[in-house]
């Protein structure tokens, strides 16, 4: 069968089945995101797993970075979906090793693209509401405008949504998440924001907030069922990937924080933001709701269950 059949025969299936058996390969299946993704899609689909380090003996365990290894795994695993999620995450951790971070996130997303394409795979790249820069109160629309991102983690982002059309093009999925939270990682320095304020506001610890800084946050739960609808449709398409009805400032994740902690508010400290931060998060979700997704977890459930896990962390002041 050649690459044009065997996509055609994928797309068939998704269609007339529902989408289901269907198999999607997911990489960075032991990160955060990839073990809310797995779970969900293993509901509705056969999954197979890689990352660099897992606990989890169904994950294979590979240097993603390797091209025969990316190679060889999709041949023998031969899936009809690649979700490439391995990657170096996050503004901070993504500048602590400069060199880490454009392998990770570039490197191996070529390589990745590369195969899928040549082996007729469709590949689903998720990305980040980073790659949009800062633009101020603008609503950032999928195929709107892009300015220079404020970090590294932003730039090699979307130099993985570039290499991604030029090797992977045919129905590709491009899913840019936009503040997904849920237990499931550690808090401290680097981390999500809201992770850390509920876990210093557990120990009584200094919240620091930027002033002005505002986001729409969504439950994990509703971003990976997001995902798995996108790759259940027949097409590609680019797609931001998170909420943009209710948006909260950041000193109030501060004070939820600290009512369910049950610590005094004057920990919370106000200062200015950072100069290379994006300060307001604004992004256009009609595409994905026009799929039929709706979010189903609201922002003080969804804190409970995140401080119900980052409680259990006692406090280390390296991080």
């Amino acid at each position: 069968m050649d690459v044009e059949q065997r996509s055609e025969l994928t797309f068939a299936l998704l269609e007339t089945q529902g989408g289901t058996d269907v198999k999607v390969a997911v990489t960075g299946a032991a990160g955060f995101i990839g073990k809310w993704l797995t779970a969900e899609l293993s509901s509705f689909h056969e999954v197979v797993m890689i990352d660099k380090v897992s606990t989890d003996p169904a994950c294979v365990t590979a240097n993603l970075l390797d091209e025969d290894v990316v190679r060889d795994w999709l041949i023998q695993t031969s899936p009809d979906v690649c979700y490439h999620l391995a990657a170096q995450v996050g503004r901070v951790f993504g500048e602590q090793d400069i060199s880490h971070t454009v392998r990770s996130n570039a490197e191996m997303t070529t390589i990745v693209a590369k195969w899928c394409g040549e082996l007729g795979i469709r590949l689903a790249y998720v990305s980040t509401s980073e790659v949009y820069g800062d633009q101020g109160d603008i609503e950032c629309g999928e195929y709107g405008r892009l300015v220079l991102p404020h970090n590294l983690y932003g730039l090699t982002k979307r130099w993985g949504e570039e290499v991604s059309r030029l090797f992977a093009p045919k129905d590709l999925v491009i899913a840019r998440l936009s503040m997904p939270y849920g237990p499931g990682v550690p808090p401290g320095r680097g981390r999500r924001a809201m992770d850390t304020m509920l876990w210093q506001a557990h120990h009584q610890k200094p919240i620091i907030v930027h002033r002005g800084a505002e986001r729409s946050w969504c439950w994990v739960g509703d971003t990976v069922r997001g995902l798995r609808m996108l790759i259940e449709q027949p097409t590609g398409g680019t797609y931001n990937v998170g909420r943009a009805d209710a948006p909260v400032s950041m000193a109030y994740i501060a004070v939820k924080a600290c009512e369910l902690a049950g610590a005094p508010t004057s920990l919370i400290q106000e200062i200015d933001p950072p100069g290379a931060q994006t300060v307001v998060k604004r992004l256009s979700t009609d595409r994905i709701r026009r799929l039929g997704w709706r979010p189903e977890v609201e922002l003080d459930e969804g804190m409970t269950l995140v401080y119900e896990h980052v409680s259990k962390y006692p406090w280390q002041e390296s991080q």
